[in-house]
């Protein structure tokens, strides 16, 4: 998983965040505050010109490139990296934080995340955002995490982060191929007391699922369950003024693809570690 560059500067290989710096126009120090770090980012990425122009920057392969290491929840290393996606030396936004270790910094993620480019073609990391803080939390314990009250601007990693370990034994499948399907086409009103509790506007979608999934004896159900519990399928309303049971759920990008890294950084299995860099 990806880590934000502001606070921890220390972390990553001078030579390679150079690249970054000059590439913003930036100069960071391990001795300025992390808030000041984050907003000098922030800035030069909007003077940039937005997303697009970010992206059109690219060249096809290095675009190409880019586009894998999201897919893979923001990092790589050389060795588990198909050849046709290891043209990112050029690419100012991933940064070799430790060699043949490559990394999208955190703050690039967020400021990706608010793109409607992003969220249109249904990437994960734009989706849990969209979610309401409810929704999140409900998620956050359905995944049985330890989640400490108060902290809510950790919502959207934590869920990301675990959705990661979640998905990588399913390897990208799916015994579910649309790409978006309304809930009422599984779970009918009326069908289902669980699901007619978030219809009803009693519950959450994810609570609602979570209690669910200790009755449904369907296999195909069940299945159904965990690849959206994992988040390979997200929930999304069909539009703005659609009732609850309009929903639907969409199949995201990187519960489509391979999670290939088996490496596990030190800095991951730190919780502590972890909450310091944060969406």
């Amino acid at each position: 998983m990806p880590f934000a560059i502001a606070g921890n500067v220390e972390r990553f290989e001078r030579e390679s965040l150079r690249g970054f710096e000059k590439h913003l126009g930036i100069i960071l120090s391990p001795h300025q505050p992390a808030l000041q770090q984050k907003r000098m980012i922030f800035r030069a990425l909007v003077e940039k010109g937005g997303v697009h122009s970010i992206l059109e920057s690219l060249s096809k392969k290095e675009l190409l490139s880019l586009i894998f290491i999201i897919t893979q929840f923001g990092d790589t290393t050389s060795i588990e990296t198909p050849p046709e996606y290891t043209d990112v030396k050029n690419i100012p936004y991933v940064i070799e934080w430790k060699k043949n270790h490559f990394t999208i910094p955190l703050e690039i993620f967020q400021y990706f995340s608010v793109e409607r480019l992003f969220r249109e073609q249904a990437y994960l990391f734009a989706l849990i955002p969209m979610l309401t803080k409810e929704e999140k939390k409900s998620w956050i314990r359905w995944i049985e995490v330890d989640f400490e009250a108060g902290k809510d601007r950790n919502l959207d990693f934590e869920i990301y982060f675990h959705c990661r370990l979640l998905q990588k034994p399913f390897q990208g499948k799916s015994l579910i191929q649309d790409p978006e399907f309304l809930l009422e086409d599984l779970w009918p009103t009326g069908s289902c007391e669980q699901m007619d509790w978030y219809y009803k506007g009693l519950t959450t979608f994810y609570y609602s699922l979570q209690e669910l999934s200790k009755k449904e004896r369907d296999p195909f159900k069940k299945h159904v369950i965990e690849v959206i519990k994992c988040g390979k399928y997200v929930l999304r309303k069909s539009h703005r003024n659609a009732t609850l049971n309009q929903s639907t759920l969409v199949a995201t990008v990187e519960g489509a693809t391979p999670q290939l890294r088996e490496t596990i950084f030190q800095w991951e299995k730190q919780d502590e570690d972890r909450r310091s860099s944060l969406f």
